[in-house]
């Protein structure tokens, strides 16, 4: 079976619900070879692969659960700017 990606869906996103739980996505992204941290597409279409946990699939189904918690690229720019790397001696990083 297939399922269509939403926007900002990533493949953790796409594995809870598809087959009900996160370990499911290192099968997903076997079966469309693509990586754990690729960044998907909207409108992307993935193959399924078999559920590990019914009953989570059954209620994303029922309440149509579509968890989409990818960052968008204009999260991710201002996390660029962030971190031990961009920090200034004295600056940001105070040494006491």
């Amino acid at each position: 079976m297939e399922v269509r990606v939403k926007d900002r869906q990533s493949l953790l996103d796409m594995a809870v619900q598809t087959a009900g739980s996160m370990e499911a996505a290192f099968k997903l992204s076997n079966a469309n070879d693509v990586s754990l941290t690729d960044t998907l597409t909207d409108g992307q279409v993935l193959d399924t692969v078999a559920a590990d946990n019914a009953d989570t699939v059954h209620r994303y189904k029922v309440q149509n659960l579509q968890p989409a918690t990818a960052l968008s690229e204009e999260e991710m720019a201002a996390l660029a700017q962030e971190g031990i790397n961009f920090m200034g001696i004295e600056i940001d990083f105070i040494v006491s």
